[in-house]
């Protein structure tokens, strides 16, 4: 198994949607506590996997990675968007473009949901930037 291979709506390597975060503590982690305007969060961020996870009531909703996911063998970070598309043979649900500091700049990422799928992937100058893993559900 590769490192932090992608199981969409299920995990991202060794770490599981659904599980409680705790589950996890033991490893090399920064914690950071995250308050906005109508809900809050935690934010761990597991250095030696390259890892972020948010979890609310210590259980982890969302897992992202920046610098290694790999799906069916293949490392998304990096990889030219349009190549995604045809290789998975899958169009988005929802496209948003975000302004956002990176580093010392601040750029626009094209945002695009993957409902079905569970997947958020973020792409600056068509290349992959981020992955983001959560699970569907299906509205009632």
């Amino acid at each position: 198994m590769e490192y932090n291979t992608l199981i969409p709506n299920e995990s991202v390597g060794k770490y599981t949607i659904g599980d409680r975060i705790h589950k996890y503590l033991h490893l090399k982690h920064v914690h950071e506590h995250c308050v906005e305007k109508y809900f809050e969060y935690d934010r761990y961020e597991f250095p030696d996997d390259d890892i972020i996870i948010y979890a609310e009531n210590d259980i982890i909703q969302n897992i992202s990675c920046d610098k290694t996911c790999f799906w069916q063998g293949v490392n998304l970070i990096r990889m030219n968007f349009d190549n995604f598309l045809k290789r998975y043979k899958i169009t988005f649900d929802n496209k948003e473009d975000i302004y956002m500091r990176v580093a010392d700049r601040f750029q626009t990422q094209k945002v695009y949901d993957f409902d079905k799928l569970g997947l958020q992937i973020w792409v600056w100058r068509n290349l992959i930037r981020t992955v983001i893993v959560s699970k569907y559900e299906e509205d009632e």
